[in-house]
């Protein structure tokens, strides 16, 4: 007989049993019972005990999660999105279904508050797979001789940001270029100053003779390593135009005397390796293939679920095309609204998804899958090649590629 949680959003008499459960599971010197309580009343990402669910089993706190209420750019639309969060489990009651089912009501919760999306970081990729996640973001990181980078004239036109007002101009920069990316999430004031007012981070901005800003890199001074490990880490980089681009990556190469080692990342589409001089990783940082030298560590990123499958897909825009209808016949064990058949139809740059219609083909898929063709990142085609959905006319699949086309997602943000 399986056993059942009894799931609820927190009341502030919980909050001091939930920060010893989080603080168990993602042990930290730097996590104090107090300063985790603070974290849970008033999380960096959002919401509160009104959005901290907790699980009771035999009347015992079992479990927790946050669902921060975020909002998230997917092919130019603006999606009320539930971050997952700081999902603990206590271990007395591990091993007994008793996550999937707090993360099932997590979903639940999100549906009937109106999100559309749900986002998280895994512990296990198997385990959110069965709950309807997908993978949706791969990068590189590169450890590279900070003086690989080109260095530019541009560099001149870089300047820290330290001023509250530079600051701000940094987040109506990033809030404006997250309408053109694939998977970011749009910030508020409290989210950024978080980013970047920690003591061993700095803002560095690319202004053009204009005085505009067009770029920026926040960086951190991994002063925590041993001297030997020390490295300078981009923790993001965004850029607007080609010479801002040159000209941060000429800034962080002028850091050379103090910084052997830059950590970067970057999207494969980035090219980053057309970009530096001596693109290896370190020696012993991985194995070679006999002449073949290691460069980039591929980077798994976030999971990606459909919460309202039929909401979110009346704003995802696609590709210009002639007008095509695919039958889709859903798997979601979990939030069975968006179980069964479909019809997907995608005309005039915008898709609907709807009961009833007519359809040139079939496609069988679980929402996982779903939830990767939506965010772009995986072509139908290469789900059919995977065994990841089945179509009775293959020879369409193509076509659905085409339109279906997204920049490759990725996200900056952990939550």
């Amino acid at each position: 007989m399986q056993e059942t949680l009894h799931c609820r959003f927190a009341r502030d008499a919980d909050i001091s049993a939930v920060a010893r459960l989080v603080r168990h599971s993602f042990p930290s010197a730097a996590r104090t019972q107090e300063s985790v309580e603070e974290l849970l009343r008033s999380p960096r990402y959002g919401g509160g005990a009104d959005t901290l669910l907790v699980g009771e089993h035999d009347g015992r706190l079992a479990g927790a999660l946050q669902l921060h209420p975020l909002r998230q750019w997917v092919g130019g639309a603006r999606l009320p999105m539930a971050g997952v969060g700081s999902v603990a489990i206590s271990p007395a009651h591990r091993r007994r279904g008793l996550a999937e089912q707090l993360v099932a009501a997590g979903l639940r919760a999100a549906r009937e508050r109106g999100d559309l999306v749900s986002a998280l970081y895994p512990f296990r990729f198997a385990f959110y797979h069965r709950l309807g996640y997908g993978n949706a973001g791969v990068a590189e990181q590169w450890q590279i001789p900070t003086r690989s980078l080109r260095d530019s004239p541009e560099r001149i036109r870089v300047q820290l940001l330290e001023a509250d007002a530079e600051r701000d101009d940094a987040l109506a920069l990033y809030n404006d270029w997250v309408r053109s990316q694939n998977g970011q999430l749009e910030r508020t004031p409290a989210m950024w100053d978080e980013l970047v007012r920690h003591p061993a981070r700095a803002l560095a901005g690319y202004r053009n003779e204009r005085g505009t800003l067009e770029g920026y890199a926040l960086v951190d001074y991994r002063t925590d390593l041993p001297r030997r490990g020390r490295f300078l880490e981009v923790d993001e980089i965004v850029w607007t135009s080609l010479p801002s681009r040159r000209a941060l990556y000429a800034w962080l190469s002028s850091l050379a005397d103090q910084w052997e080692q830059v950590l970067i990342r970057a999207l494969p589409s980035h090219r980053m390796q057309d970009w530096v001089s001596e693109p290896r990783l370190p020696l012993d940082a991985a194995p070679s293939w006999q002449l073949w030298s290691p460069a980039a560590t591929l980077m798994m990123g976030p999971m990606f679920r459909l919460v309202d499958a039929a909401g979110a897909w009346q704003r995802r825009s696609i590709a210009g095309m002639a007008g095509m209808s695919i039958a889709l016949e859903v798997d979601d064990v979990h939030l069975p609204e968006n179980a069964g058949r479909w019809v997907l139809s995608l005309e005039g740059g915008r898709a609907t998804l709807a009961r009833k219609g007519a359809a040139t083909a079939t496609v069988r898929l679980g929402i996982a899958t779903l939830s990767r063709l939506y965010i772009g990142a995986l072509p139908p085609t290469s789900a059919a090649v995977a065994g990841l959905l089945d179509c009775d006319r293959p020879e369409l699949l193509p076509a659905l590629d085409a339109a279906l086309a997204l920049e490759e997602p990725w996200l900056f943000d952990r939550f």
